[in-house]
Parts: structure tokens; C-alpha cells; sequence
């Protein structure tokens, strides 16, 4: 269905957070916007933790679990260099939703140190990745901080939509997010993929946001710490807290741009006048 990739920049925290409550609640798309005639994915919903900082996911939100330490974007990273991922993803992946096989994660690195030795492999797990959501899959990528020593830049350029989260309470909460910006728009191909933003909190408005980052919002996500915690490991999840309604509405709208975005794309150029086709 699509690839959607998350980073962040300095000071916009919450983007880990909304990444695993986007996977825990997109298959209900159409019961948390409310519309009987949305659609849900067609294919399962994939976590991936490509953050080259580390993942979260095993100290936090699986941390209650005695889960084997040889699954993440580690091993498939390996496995996609020599061909192999299609034959070793299930053993690769944790299955969040009781063996349904409908939530899946990929867990991240659990030390920052083999950040180093992804570089090499991010344009493969990128490419199989892409490969996943052409199949059917919406995959989900928590990519980090772009602040990071080793950013993922081959994968994210091969997402569908690459969404910066910010925390948009004052004009010093949203400056870091022009540097990041500058930085994806000279990284990214233009034409290639859809670029937005991701406000995680109230404050300053969408449309306000836009104008100031000069950047389309693809949704406004809930500031909401409860559900945060929860998700984080302390305590049980909250399905259906404000954090997780709004996630899911967040994937729906990004689903959304992407395909406005390839409609204008696929336009032909105005014919100059007096030209007669």
C-alpha cells in the first residue's frame, strides 16, 4: 500500500512514539476516522526500526517479553545484501498482535555503534522495503533523528512520503526543522516521493506551520502522554487514547497526499496558447 518514513529533527521528540501507534492502530483506519467506507491496508502493517541511533522497541514497548535477540534490520539488512530477505523475513520479524500476522515489527539496533555498519546495506533494505508496500504492505519506517551520524538517506529515498515531526509549540520548538528541511530537500528527489510535515502536539496552527516551513502538514497528531507512557512500556496500551485515533487519521491523510501528489505529477504541462493538439 505505501512506505511511509519517519525522522525528526533536534527538539521534536514523539516520532518513535507515533510510529508504533500508527502500526498498532492503522488496520482500524475506518472505525478510529469514523468513516464506514475507508479502507483499511489490504496487506499487513510493518514497523521498522531504521533508526541508525537504535531502536526503542525491546527496552520499551516489548520489554515484558523474553524475545529472541537474532530479529531486526540487522540481520535483514544481511539478508537483503545477498538476495536472501524474501526466504528470511518471517523469522526475522516479531508479530504484535498475538500471532495474527496483521502488525508486525522489525526491531532496531540495540547499540548505536552498528550504525556505522548499516551505511553499506540502507539502500537494499530501502529497495525491499519499497518492494513490501508495492505487495500490499503499508510500511512504516521510524528512521530517527536526521542529527544522527549515519542518516539513512538511500532508504528514505526510496519511501513514498518521508514525514518530519515537529513539536510545534512556539517559533523555538519549529526553528530546527528549517535546517532539516533544507537538508531532505537537497537529499531527496523532488519528484520521487512526498515531502511533510508531522506537528505531534498543539500550539502553532497547521496552515501557520506551513507557511513559516514552507512545507505541506500531511495531519496533526495528539500530545498525548498516557498513551505515550503505555506505548513506551509502563503500563497497558491505551487503544483507543487520542495519540492512537489521530495516528491512525495521520496515516490515512499521508495515504491520501501521496496519491494527490502523483495525480499532479502524472499532469502533462499547459499547452503555450494558440497551440492546437
Amino acid at each position: 500500500m505505501s512506505f511511509l518514513a519517519i525522522v525528526s529533527a533536534k527538539g521534536s521528540p514523539g516520532v518513535s512514539t507515533f510510529a508504533l501507534a500508527a502500526t498498532l492502530s492503522v488496520p482500524s483506519v475506518a472505525a478510529a476516522t469514523g468513516g464506514a467506507n475507508a479502507e483499511g491496508p489490504r496487506g499487513p502493517v510493518l514497523l521498522a526500526e531504521c533508526d541508525p541511533a537504535g531502536g526503542s522497541l525491546l527496552a520499551g514497548y516489548l520489554s515484558r517479553y523474553d524475545l529472541p535477540t537474532d530479529r531486526g534490520v540487522l540481520p535483514l539488512a544481511s539478508a537483503a545484501l545477498r538476495g536472501s530477505a524474501v526466504q528470511e523475513l518471517p523469522g526475522l520479524l516479531i508479530d504484535l498482535d498475538n500471532h495474527k500476522g496483521e502488525r508486525l515489527a522489525l526491531p532496531g539496533l540495540t547499540d548505536p555503534a552498528q550504525g556505522a555498519s548499516l551505511a553499506p546495506a540502507w539502500a537494499a533494505v530501502g529497495e525491499f522495503l519499497a518492494a513490501l508496500s508495492r505487495a500490499g504492505w503499508t510500511v512504516i519506517a521510524d528512521c530517527g533523528r536526521l542529527a544522527s551520524g549515519f542518516p539513512p538517506w538511500p532508504l528514505l529515498r526510496q519511501a513514498d512520503a518521508v514525514l518530519l515531526g515537529v513539536r510545534p509549540t512556539s517559533l523555538a520548538t519549529i526553528s530546527p526543522a528549517v535546517p532539516a528541511l533544507a537538508q531532505l530537500r537537497r537529499e531527496l528527489p523532488v519528484a520521487d516521493g512526498t515531502l511533510a510535515l508531522l506537528p505531534i502536539g498543539g500550539g502553532i496552527s497547521a496552515r501557520e506551520l506551513s507557511r513559516h516551513l514552507m512545507a505541506p502538514v500531511a495531519a496533526e497528531v495528539a500530545w498525548d502522554t498516557r498513551t505515550a507512557a503505555a506505548l513506551g512500556g509502563k503500563g497497558r496500551g491505551r487503544r483507543r487514547g487520542a495519540l492512537m485515533r489521530t495516528a491512525a487519521r495521520a496515516v490515512q491523510a499521508t495515504q491520501a497526499l501521496i496519491v494527490s501528489d502523483r495525480a499532479a505529477r502524472l499532469q502533462l504541462p499547459a499547452l503555450p496558447s494558440g497551440v492546437i493538439a
